[in-house]
């Protein structure tokens, strides 16, 4: 008798501790992680693409993208070297196989745009060259924190990209392009 007592509460303490209400299940917490991911906002930034009519103009393009935790001006440059333009009216001077290594904002709003070499295309002409150095600048500029943009490949300063713009100092937003 006593053996069946013991057996009985020891099943009854078995019981009692796989009912807390603490612990939720794993199909709940998957759950929760997922409507997270989901929940994920849009954000909406412009870049700036050269005009396809060969006119020294850039043209704006509102991108909308999700959240993926990345700063606007991250995401911004990202979007830059990454989409093609939505309209015939603009055209794509980011040469092909650029990527974009890192971006960092001092406080001096000076923004460090970190590519890979494939920005420095060989061949390019001034037109494009300055289309691309201004199409990044302008991009980064649209943001209140950032004032010029020092490019950067490979992580270090480039003299120019292909031999007809000094970009060895930071270049401010320009306007004209507008």
């Amino acid at each position: 008798m006593r053996k069946l007592i013991l057996l009985m509460l020891l099943l009854c303490a078995v019981i009692a501790s796989g009912c807390s209400e603490n612990v939720p299940p794993k199909e709940d917490a998957k759950n929760a992680a997922t409507a997270a991911v989901q929940e994920k906002k849009d954000i909406s930034f412009i870049v700036y693409r050269a005009a396809s009519d060969g006119s020294e103009k850039l043209l704006p393009e509102k991108i909308t993208m999700k959240d993926n935790g990345k700063s606007l001006p991250e995401n911004a440059l990202i979007a830059l070297v990454t989409t093609k333009p939505q309209d015939a009216k603009m055209d794509d001077v980011v040469p092909i196989g650029t990527k974009v290594r890192s971006l960092k904002i001092e406080q001096d709003g000076t923004a460090y745009a970190d590519f890979t070499r494939e920005l420095a295309k060989k061949g390019q002409g001034s037109y494009g060259e300055m289309m691309l150095c201004y199409a990044i600048t302008n991009t980064l500029t649209e943001f209140p924190e950032i004032k010029r943009v020092q490019i950067l490949i490979e992580g270090k300063k480039a003299i120019t990209l292909s031999g007809h713009m000094d970009i060895e100092d930071p270049l401010t937003r320009n306007t004209t392009l507008l």
